[in-house]
């Protein structure tokens, strides 16, 4: 992108990949942890945990703030401050002496999410809509590897070390990633608001297109199939499919192994496919291996290999849609994708949040695997709507753009 005759550089693509792959590594790190850091801190698992759902609840926020900011002020400094606040806060998780403490510095970690959305925004801002799709594919697959290593690693680290050690770690990487983004973290954003007060009249538009909401949906619903199936696997896992939790484990880690394929595909061929395209494809892929699945379970053909690959599919059909997603809800508005990015990041986290509350009150009360594919079928389902609504609305303006 150019912007007074000067075109920003990006960071390099392995900056933005290992920035997101932090970001999401803080969320599931410590989670082996979790029952000794209750026990230390003499409160029940249940109180713990508001480690992860209170974290959940600030990211969600943080995002709606990052994103103007840097529509604002820049990209660079909220990366830096991110980053520098990110190794401030662990450092603290490690040194509490009460859960209260800890707790406050655990939500506050939650600062690092800006770096995703940074990412995102970055590579807006110096891709045309082709290759920013591309691009945030590779980003994306930086963003897949965390969840598969995170706990593994947490883990490793609280057995050698204890739990404390894990947070010392992430203290470490968000300084190491301080003086990295110091040092290839330039500007990218050029085209920057003049005021706050600009900023916001120009939301209308960002806020009142089709376009925008059309792929926003398709994010939300997509990684909403993803939460929905977290919240549910392990009561379908122990009630029906009746293996291990170690073997649960790596099937949720080789699912998470079908989005980074996914992402590794949709950066090959969506430059060349289109957005449109890609998004439709990706949620018609999850519809209708989830939809097989059911059929399955209906003619009694329900075992774990079944089960868990044509999960992998779903998290397949992500990796495909999501990076196009997020590039088309950034392009509505120049000038406001850093705030696209963030209002989209916080809608996935808020729906993701009520989608696994509602999901786990009825996989709990109903048939457990029939009630976890038609909850995930019918999110599924709207975002397939939202897809094809988003082809049709991106069809529609580049042919609009053409005469």
């Amino acid at each position: 992108m150019v912007a007074g005759g000067m075109a920003a550089r990006s960071p390099h693509l392995a900056t933005l990949m290992i920035a997101s792959g932090l970001s999401v590594l803080s969320l599931n790190m410590f989670l082996p942890s979790l029952p000794q850091i209750a026990r230390d801190f003499d409160v029940g698992f249940a109180t713990a945990s508001w480690a992860v759902s209170g974290y959940l609840a600030l990211t969600a926020v943080l995002q709606l703030l990052a994103g103007p900011i840097s529509d604002r002020v820049g990209r660079r400094p909220v990366v830096l401050f991110s980053f520098a606040a990110f190794a401030i806060l662990s450092a603290c998780c490690a040194l509490a002496q009460s859960f209260e403490w800890f707790l406050a510095a655990r939500m506050l970690q939650g600062v690092i999410i800006s770096c995703s959305t940074m990412a995102l925004a970055s590579v807006r801002d110096t891709s045309d809509v082709g290759d920013a799709a591309q691009r945030i594919s590779w980003v994306s697959m930086g963003m897949a590897v965390g969840p598969m290593i995170g706990p593994a690693i947490g883990g490793l680290l609280d057995a050698a070390f204890g739990w404390r050690a894990t947070f010392w770690f992430l203290s470490a990487g968000g300084a190491i990633l301080f003086i990295v983004a110091l040092i290839d973290w330039t500007e990218t954003n050029l085209n920057r608001t003049s005021s706050f007060g600009a900023q916001f009249r120009a939301y209308p538009t960002l806020l009142a297109s089709g376009t925008f909401w059309s792929f926003a949906g398709v994010a939300v619903c997509g990684i909403g199939c993803f939460f929905i199936f977290i919240s549910g696997a392990p009561l379908v896992a122990d009630k029906v499919l009746n293996i291990s939790t170690a073997e649960l484990g790596i099937a949720i880690g080789i699912i998470t192994m079908g989005y980074f394929f996914g992402n590794a595909v949709s950066a090959r061929i969506t430059k060349r496919v289109g957005l449109g395209p890609m998004v439709v494809a990706g949620r018609a892929l999850q519809v209708a291996a989830i939809t097989t699945n059911l059929i399955l379970l209906a003619v009694g053909v329900f075992d774990p290999l079944s089960f868990f690959g044509l999960m992998s599919l779903v998290g397949f059909g992500n990796g495909l849609a999501n990076p196009s997603a997020q590039t088309g809800l950034m392009s509505v508005n120049s000038a406001l994708s850093g705030s696209a990015a963030g209002l989209a990041g916080a809608l996935v986290l808020a729906f993701g949040a009520v989608f696994t509350a509602l999901s786990a009150r009825l996989i709990e009360a109903g048939p457990p695997a029939a009630t976890l594919l038609f909850t995930m079928l019918a999110v599924a389902f709207v975002g397939l709507l939202c897809a094809l609504s988003a082809y049709r609305l991106s069809n529609a303006a580049s042919s609009a753009s053409k005469t």
